[in-house]
């Protein structure tokens, strides 16, 4: 895994945003954009690791080969992370390592990070990936590869692999795995209203599927697995009568693909006998025109997310009955958690029970700078102090900060 880095001390770029996190908004607010970058300069001079005159080494009377092996053995990423930056002599005791090659610390790295998704944003001005820790606030960086820098459409996010598209160019596609440096270049593509795929391009079983957003709308699917396939194949959609509107936050559920059509839950199947995809209502919107939709599937439950308008005053979430077509309201996700972000929405099972029963947005808290999430239990908008809840509650996002970089909520995977 390319070396991730904590913010408290940026060793690997040593950039600090002069005047706040540039790439963010404050609701509410009136945003001045931070152009200045101070330049922290880092001294060459060469360190001795077995200079014992300074008390703080002490540590490093161990064996370089010793140390290390002490590191990688009891330390997960993130307390590996935290040592390499303490001081520049532990940077030296602990040299940058690629983690997809030392398999102890990959495995006690999986341990670590599987505990929650990661809020990944792309800052395509100076060439880092930034994640965020939900519960502790913690950050790290990555560099862009050079392939991925621009101006970037991130599609879906599923199996910790993103699904990307490069604007304002011939239509690249690619798939990134952040967490190895993975990348899977697809055939160029026409610019698509919503795109998913069914399992990562590492399984025999991968293939995307989207959407066009223009008319006459056609139905886009692209196998990995298929040697003589080399372009998409496009199906031409039939709505008869009506005239569709944007289809978004596509998903598989039970073998069959759905989508969102302003709110009303849509299912897109195949004709047989002319091969051409179209379209079924199977059920209507909840809510008037300014709600905000989001749809994900957990487990053998489909579920939307419905917020009155951007602001997330009133939050429900509602399962589909299919034996009635209807969406009901729960008041309960049980030991799931939601992730919600512009293009992409999943739910699954939380790994810690701090973090369960919960919806997480892209959006930070002015006060504490923390990932804001909604409580299913309070019915009140909250972040983390560690593993603590701040009890402290937001009626809604106003005075909250959003990125206005591509960003979305990950879970890491090291394959």
């Amino acid at each position: 895994m390319s070396y991730l880095e904590q913010s408290t001390r940026l060793s690997l770029w040593e950039c600090w945003l002069h005047g706040g996190d540039q790439g963010e908004i404050e609701c509410g607010t009136d945003f001045k954009p931070a152009d200045e970058i101070m330049e922290i300069p880092v001294r060459d001079d060469k360190v001795d690791i077995n200079d014992t005159r300074n008390e703080e080494t002490n540590i490093l009377n161990i064996p370089p080969d010793v140390l290390r092996t002490i590191l990688m053995e009891f330390c997960g990423c993130v307390e590996y992370l935290n040592f390499r930056a303490t001081c520049k002599h532990f940077q030296l005791a602990a040299p940058i390592i690629r983690w997809s090659e030392e398999t102890s610390l990959r495995r006690r790295s999986q341990i670590y990070s599987l505990n929650s998704p990661w809020l990944l944003v792309f800052d395509k001005h100076r060439g880092i990936i930034t994640f965020t820790d939900p519960m502790f606030g913690d950050k790290y960086f990555i560099k862009t590869p050079q392939k991925l820098i621009g101006d970037l459409r991130i599609y879906c996010s599923r199996y910790g692999w993103l699904l990307l598209y490069k604007l304002n160019g011939p239509g690249e596609m690619f798939f990134f795995n952040p967490f190895t440096k993975d990348i899977h270049e697809l055939p160029n593509a026409p610019y698509l209203d919503s795109l998913f795929f069914l399992a990562p391009p590492t399984s025999p079983n991968c293939m995307v599927a989207g959407l066009s957003a223009s008319l006459p709308m056609n139905f886009f699917i692209y196998s990995l697995t298929s040697e003589s396939s080399s372009s998409w194949a496009r199906y031409r959609m039939d709505f008869g009568d009506t005239t569709p509107h944007s289809f978004l936050f596509s998903t598989i559920f039970a073998t069959c693909t759905f989508a969102l059509n302003q709110g009303a839950l849509n299912l897109i199947s195949a004709n047989d006998e002319s091969n051409v995809f179209w379209n079924a209502v199977v059920a209507e919107a909840p809510r008037g025109s300014f709600a905000q939709y989001y749809l994900a599937n957990c487990g053998e439950h489909l579920l939307l997310v419905v917020m009155d308008d951007e602001l997330g005053e009133n939050v429900e979430v509602l399962e589909m009955k299919f034996s009635t077509q209807e969406w009901v309201k729960i008041d309960s996700i049980g030991r799931h958690m939601i992730c919600i972000s512009g293009t992409t929405c999943f739910c699954m099972e939380a790994k810690t029970p701090e973090m369960e029963n919960k919806i997480y947005f892209p959006r930070l808290d002015s006060k504490y700078g923390n990932i804001v999430f909604y409580s299913l239990e309070t019915r009140r908008y909250h972040t983390f102090n560690g593993r603590n809840i701040i009890q402290e509650c937001l009626k809604d996002f106003i005075g909250t900060k959003y990125h206005v970089y591509p960003h979305v909520w990950i879970q890491p995977s090291w394959s």
